[in-house]
């Protein structure tokens, strides 16, 4: 915490000095150019307002206000290269352009930490909103675990298909609930960088081809295509975070959906880019729900079963992941169904530059 102080000073006090000398060079050549001093200190405001804005506090602000009015004076007001406050109507003008630039950059840094207080305040009710969608999803596989429990204890006799269809629920309802606690802890060790993303080259198809497998034995009815280009693409990832990523995306097409029509996986490459599109031909996601797709608060649903509900929380962790990797995602709806897609730089990424406006 220190360190981050020190490097938070060093870098505002660098800051100041920069645009200090900066604005002082501007000032110079107004200065030669028109011999106005009004252009001057108008010069300076505009800099103390720079400064104000990208440094912390209030410090660097007023410190800059100070200075524009000692340059002003040394610089570009007679006699030249002195310091002269006495002289007849100074005070006034320096007391004058110092009042104005302390007022704008204590105007400007209020602003920017009412800014500040108002982006605290949304994150606080995203983690609200997120804690009670999390709560509510917890409590409704946990009730099923306890009653059906409780059903095999009150009933000793219980016959042999009922017990194990018990059995059965139970063990669903228990993965389902270690599947989100696994998702929470990975976004909270990779939000905080306890888990480094150690990257390797690995064709993206071996990774798909692995994920597919994986939900097939959780999920052996479901119908999922896979179509590849003809030419191996290469991705620089974790394969065990990026099979989790798309685990969790044909998990939710199978699951929410709320069909059983074929759900396609697709591959391509979009200049320096790896494409992966995970495409089902269901419901679609409502308007209404997309700006929260990815922050954790999504909710969705399944209209056989309330346990079937969801927080949206395997969503935000595979934001986490793709963005982990330098990486897009993202999330639309096409006529028949729903889309999630993501980006990946090839092996060989080095200055590209993502394309948000591509037409996927």
């Amino acid at each position: 915490m220190r360190r981050k102080r020190e490097e938070s000073v060093r870098r505002d006090c660098l800051l100041t000095v920069a645009l200090l000398v900066l604005a002082t060079l501007i000032a110079y050549v107004f200065f030669v150019m028109s011999q106005l001093t009004t252009n001057i200190a108008i010069v300076y405001v505009m800099f103390i307002v720079l400064i104000a804005r990208y440094t912390s506090g209030y410090f660097w602000g007023s410190l800059a206000s100070v200075v524009a009015v000692i340059a002003i004076n040394y610089f570009f007001s007679e006699p030249i290269m002195e310091l002269n406050f006495v002289k007849d109507g100074y005070p006034i003008t320096f007391l004058g352009i110092f009042g104005i630039s302390l007022i704008t950059g204590t105007t400007t840094a209020n602003l920017k930490e009412h800014q500040q207080m108002l982006l605290e305040s949304e994150k606080e009710k995203m983690r609200a909103n997120l804690l009670r969608s999390i709560s509510h999803d917890l409590r409704t596989p946990l009730t099923g675990i306890i009653g059906a429990s409780q059903a095999c204890l009150d009933n000793p006799d219980m016959d042999r298909a009922e017990l194990r269809q018990m059995l059965k629920s139970i063990s669903e309802e228990s993965n389902w609930l270690l599947n989100m606690v696994e998702n929470l802890l990975s976004i909270t060790r990779i939000g905080s960088g306890e888990t480094l993303v150690k990257t390797s080259l690995e064709p993206i198809e071996e990774i798909l081809y692995e994920s597919i497998q994986r939900v097939k034995k959780r999920y052996p009815m479901a119908d999922i295509h896979l179509e590849l280009p003809d030419a191996i693409l290469m991705v620089a990832v974790d394969s065990i975070l990026l099979i989790q990523v798309v685990i969790n995306l044909l998990e939710n097409a199978i699951k929410y959906s709320g069909t059983t029509k074929p759900i396609l996986v697709t591959v391509s490459k979009k200049e320096k880019w790896v494409l992966v599109r995970v495409r089902d031909y269901g419901r679609g996601i409502p308007i209404e729900q997309m700006k929260h797709l990815f922050d954790g608060t999504y909710i969705c649903t399944d209209n056989r079963s309330d346990s079937k509900r969801g927080t949206g929380i395997g969503l935000s962790l595979c934001k986490t992941i793709i963005e982990a990797h330098g990486g897009e995602i993202g999330g639309k709806n096409h006529t028949r169904g729903a889309e999630i897609y993501f980006l990946l730089p090839m092996e060989d990424e080095e200055d590209g530059s993502k394309n948000t406006d591509m037409d996927y």
